[in-house]
């Protein structure tokens, strides 16, 4: 039966092996046996879910320095919204930003633009491919994470982060010896390439910054110290709470809420919540799985972009003030000179060895979707 008190679960994977070396279903096993680590504990997953919306849209050209407006969704801006305008969870707006503000600050006017630019076909499969969820509705409010998923699935998910987009399937038993000692099963480590490894790292470099100066910030004043990435989850009225993140060794998950879902408290926020649970995890577990520096696995690149264009930045850019200095994997980084302002090649955007400049020409999908970047139709 449903408990009537506050409810949380946690799940812990190892990077490594994509084994669980943690998983606590509630609060308090004798008087509920019910684990809300696992389905069917399925909860909307909210703004947990936008790391993978950014990373889509990284791997079709967007960067996280690429300016996206935060003002409000316009009729008809979004594919097949409707008349659908989700706002800010603060009910403010901002004018444009740098990309990586919306997923810092966890704006949904950014992240559903975001999400436009990404494809909702392509948001879609990634929830399936990852496991996250087999029954993502097909509609644009997936996007800010209206769906349901359980905690588990979703801590998997997160671990492809740290694994330069390589998922290892999760696992819970190791082996199993018989009474000779002798294995009689062995869990099968699999390995599967889901994200492109230069957006995966681009997504995860920008929620470092979640724990720095984002909706995470406090993690620090809570004694969180060391390096790593994750992202706050809070869904509609504040009924669930998320946390999830990772070191270079583990990834950590935490949900709270109570069993039939209701207003937690008001701005009930993951931060609020979920975030010190997670905290206290994690400083305990870094006693035997000790953290270092989240680093790339691909080689990086200076260089200057255009945050209108994502393209290589030019002296007008320079002018217009919108040249962006970022480091970025060298497949990344654009090979086209930004056509938006003109002028020429800015010397500091530097062009990957034995790529010769090529004239200015916006990528198809920037064309098509360059308006609705900037909140137009």
């Amino acid at each position: 039966s449903a408990m009537p008190y506050l409810e949380g679960a946690v799940v812990v994977i190892d990077n490594t092996s994509g084994g669980i070396r943690a998983l606590v279903g509630g609060r308090d096993y004798a008087q509920s046996k019910f684990n809300r680590a696992l389905a069917p504990a399925n909860r909307q997953v909210g703004s947990a879910f936008k790391p993978f919306v950014y990373t889509i849209a990284f791997s079709h050209g967007l960067l996280p320095s690429t300016a996206i407006s935060d003002g409000p969704i316009q009729p008809g801006e979004i594919d097949g919204a409707g008349n659908w305008s989700p706002a800010n969870s603060d009910g403010t707006y901002g004018g444009t930003m740098l990309c990586s503000y919306g997923l810092i600050h966890s704006r949904n006017t950014m992240s559903v633009r975001v999400g436009q630019f990404a494809g909702l076909d392509a948001v879609q499969k990634v929830a399936n491919d990852l496991g996250i969820s087999k029954n993502v509705p097909h509609g644009p409010a997936i996007y800010i994470g209206s769906f349901e998923t359980d905690l588990k699935d979703l801590t998997a998910a997160y671990s492809i982060f740290p694994n330069a987009g390589v998922r290892k399937q999760a696992y819970i038993i190791e082996r199993i010896d018989n009474q000779q000692h002798k294995p009689i099963y062995r869990s099968a480590h699999i390995l599967t390439p889901a994200l492109d490894p230069g957006a995966a790292w681009m997504t995860s470099r920008v929620m470092e910054e979640v724990l720095t100066e984002g909706t995470a910030a406090s993690a620090r004043s809570l004694g969180f110290k060391l390096p790593a990435a994750g992202k706050t989850g809070t869904t509609n009225d504040y009924k669930d709470a998320w946390f999830l993140g990772y070191t270079s060794t583990l990834t950590c998950g935490v949900w709270v809420g109570f069993d039939q879902p209701t207003t937690i408290i008001p701005r009930g926020y993951g931060a609020a919540l979920a975030l010190p649970v997670w905290v206290q995890v994690m400083n305990k577990a870094a006693q035997h799985y000790p953290a270092e520096a989240l680093q790339p696995t691909m080689q990086l690149q200076h260089t200057t972009v255009c945050s209108i264009s994502s393209q290589l930045a030019t002296t007008g850019c320079m002018g217009a003030g919108t040249a962006y200095d970022i480091d970025l994997p060298t497949v990344k980084v654009p090979t086209a000179a930004c056509q938006v302002h003109g002028g020429a090649q800015w010397p500091f955007a530097q062009q990957p060895p034995g790529v010769p400049q090529q004239p200015a020409t916006l990528p198809g999908r920037f064309f098509r979707s360059f308006r609705r970047l900037f909140g137009g139709r």
